[in-house]
């Protein structure tokens, strides 16, 4: 997509309108101002010129044009919120032919998942069989009205009730399979993913269907099933019922996270419909950062068991990384919200939210409770464990100077320990943390994750590696130029690593890719920080494949300094004895030559004539 359409969406579309559209603007003057949606705002800190195009926050910094606010607003790629623009403004796309395939696909795998929510809806309330899931549901406390609002449905015990109706309908195998809708046994035959569950829809920001969730009617061991990753859908990235809960999560300044689609559903039609879901999976760094600029309180609210107890510790660890206040709601005798509500009612469920302790508390509980009665040896020990497990949380992702000055009060408060004493004990614990894949760490106040791992590195690799890992990330035509050297110069940090495996898997998976798809897969704040960093290296490239080629140029250049400073040093240890570490040092320097043009091979002026 080239600038001019770019300038064209731009000069199409009124910013004002589109801003309106999800933040109440005042005039003032000749701009407007509203409250910042990118983080908790109590004044108005959003500026919007209508005259220059752009919105500004001058109290978080977030700022651009309006395909940036949309971007932010509904986390999206840039491709992504320029097509929702363009579209809005009338304005057809250009794209290669792989993009039109990719969007073609795209469109028919939604088309395709909207027509199955409608089958297991019509299966549900208009079937026989539908009433063995709809008995189960109103057994359960759900109203008709509630079925209804959330769409639920039913998946019969049989392998192919959808694939038959859907062939009849004139969809394909491989868009049904694309869709996570059917699968493949060993032998290739086609069924039906989802049998005899009640099944809820998941659908995305904008309330359009993604995927499904199913619960079992019968003694499946797997209790609930949801769609596999698709283009369109990652369980780590999105919420159950956030469309249907998002104005009042703004409204109310507040969120409940609870673990199962049942508890969201129960508790919205008891009046609570600030609540969400996680997907089966722990409360992620990415959806923290998808509710956090929308809610100044969290309340993790998940089963009572031993299990819930071991899910709202996991996501208070995600929770000390974002600058909300988030309190844990602990519910009796081994309830789950949904029993909680239906059996109490409203009054019961928001005596418990009342009730709801922080975060950093309830796990300086949990610790306390861990270690026992040992007196002030065992007291000791807690305070290290737990300060151990602050440190961890903190060292992916990281948190701001402020943040951090915040946090070592609160924790000096809870502990009864001085301020310099906790963030002492900070940076011992951060340092004795183990290097591993996913938690590199910095010390407490220093760098960012993942600078801490390319710090020793020369600027110029880094700069080079950043740049071939940008042009891939963009989707760029640039995998025929990948070679060696590419490979080799992402093992000098374990973040490149990861990130390049990430891009080599969706190369392999799926061809043609986003970046949004990319990002899609990245489960932590180093990998997130890394795209960022590699995205805003390139810009605004008019010529990939030859900016390509000139960074993995300069990997090759800097890899073969690199290897000449370490023979270097091996010829000087060993005394100059060693031939072979000899012979290819001289060899290195020659092909460094080569790569050196020939206008710069030397430093000396040329002798006069």
């Amino acid at each position: 997509m080239d600038n001019s359409l770019k300038d064209k969406v731009l000069g199409s579309i009124d910013i004002v309108d589109v801003i309106g559209e999800r933040v109440t603007l005042t005039r003032k003057g000749k701009d407007f101002t509203g409250l910042c949606p990118f983080h908790p705002d109590h004044k108005p800190s959003l500026a919007v010129s209508p005259t220059k195009r752009i919105f500004k926050c001058w109290s978080c910094g977030a700022g651009g044009d309006v395909i940036r606010f949309v971007e932010l607003y509904e986390r999206v790629d840039f491709r992504a919120a320029l097509a929702s623009l363009a579209k809005r403004a009338g304005i057809e796309l250009r794209s290669s032919p792989v993009d039109r395939r990719a969007a073609e696909m795209r469109e028919q795998i939604m088309a395709a998942i909207a027509w199955a929510r409608q089958h297991f809806q019509r299966n549900l309330l208009s079937t026989p069989p539908g009433q063995q899931a709809l008995d189960y549901a109103l057994g359960r406390g759900l109203t008709r009205e509630t079925i209804e609002r959330h769409g639920l449905g039913f998946a019969p015990d049989a392998w192919n009730d959808l694939l038959t109706v859907a062939r009849r309908a004139g969809l394909r195998d491989d868009v049904l399979r694309s869709a996570g809708l059917v699968t493949n046994n060993e032998r290739g035959d086609t069924y039906d993913r989802f049998r005899h569950r009640l099944i809820f829809p998941i659908a995305d920001a904008q309330g359009r269907p993604i995927a499904f969730g199913g619960r079992t009617l019968g003694d499946d061991p797997a209790k609930y099933l949801n769609s596999p990753e698709t283009v369109l859908f990652s369980k780590s990235r999105v919420l159950y019922a956030f469309d249907l809960a998002r104005r009042a999560i703004e409204e109310q300044n507040a969120v409940i996270v609870v673990e199962g689609y049942l508890d969201a559903v129960l508790l919205h039609q008891y009046g609570f419909t600030h609540a969400i879901a996680t997907l089966g999976t722990a409360l992620t760094d990415a959806h923290a950062k998808l509710l956090t600029p929308r809610a100044a309180r969290i309340y993790l609210c998940f089963d009572g068991d031993q299990a819930g107890i071991k899910a709202a510790d996991r996501a208070v660890a995600v929770a000390l990384r974002t600058q909300a206040e988030v309190r844990v709601v602990l519910l009796d005798g081994g309830q789950d919200p949904a029993d909680c509500v239906v059996a109490g009612g409203t009054p019961a469920f928001q005596a418990f939210l009342n009730k709801a302790i922080d975060a950093l508390e309830f796990k300086w509980r949990q610790t306390l409770r861990s270690f026992g009665q040992g007196g002030q040896a065992a007291r000791r020990a807690a305070v290290e464990a737990y300060l151990r497990f602050v440190a961890g949380a903190t060292s992916t992702g990281g948190v701001d100077p402020l943040q951090q000055n915040l946090l070592v009060g609160r924790l000096s408060d809870l502990l009864g320990v001085p301020s310099d004493s906790v963030f002492e004990l900070l940076v011992a614990a951060k340092r004795s943390l183990p290097r591993e894949s996913g938690n590199e760490t910095a010390e407490f106040g220093g760098v960012s994750t993942y600078q801490s791992t390319t710090a020793a590195l020369p600027a110029g690799l880094t700069t080079a590696m950043e740049t071939v890992l940008g042009l891939l990330l963009s989707g760029a035509d640039c995998w025929s130029l990948v070679d060696d050297c590419v490979a080799r110069t992402a093992e000098y940090s374990q973040t490149w690593k990861r990130l390049y495996d990430v891009l080599l898997e969706a190369h392999a998976d799926m061809g043609e890719y986003s970046i949004g798809e990319i990002v899609a897969r990245c489960e932590d704040g180093a990998l997130l920080e890394l795209a960022d960093r590699a995205r805003a290296r390139i810009g605004a490239v008019t010529s990939p494949v030859a900016e390509f080629a000139a960074a993995r140029d300069r990997l090759a250049s800097e890899l073969s300094v690199l290897r000449a400073q370490g023979l270097h040093e091996h010829v000087r240890t060993s005394g100059g004895e060693d031939e072979e570490a000899f012979r290819s040092l001289r060899e290195n320097a020659t092909a460094q030559d080569w790569l050196i043009p020939p206008e710069s091979r030397w430093n000396q002026a040329p002798a006069s004539a």
